[in-house]
Formats: structure tokens, C-alpha cells, sequence
């Protein structure tokens, strides 16, 4: 089994989403690499609802 990615919330702003490599503001989760894995999500609350509720990587 691999071992889990650590997730963080990250609030992508308009001015920063080619950083991310993403085509629209809000929330994600984002990996130790600054990777976007999971979003965009609306709010706070709806991403870390997420990457709690994430399933394990294989």
C-alpha cells in the first residue's frame, strides 16, 4: 500500500491560478509537491470535508 499524500486547503485566488496549474479561483487540496489533487471547492469547510473523506492512494 502506498503511503497516503498529506493534504492541505489551499484558497486559490484569480491572480494564482496559473501557479497551481488550474482554470478557476476557490479552494483545493493541495499535496507536499503543491500539486492540486482534489477541487475547486466553494469553501473551507468543503475542502477539508474532502481530503478528510479522501479514499488512501493505492
Amino acid at each position: 500500500m502506498a503511503k497516503p499524500r498529506n493534504l492541505i486547503a489551499v484558497d486559490v485566488h484569480t491572480d494564482d491560478v496559473g501557479d497551481y496549474k488550474v482554470t478557476e479561483a476557490g479552494w483545493y487540496g493541495v499535496d507536499d509537491n503543491d500539486k492540486v489533487v482534489l477541487g475547486p471547492f466553494v469553501s473551507l469547510a468543503e475542502c477539508e470535508r474532502a481530503i478528510r473523506d479522501r479514499p488512501f492512494d493505492d
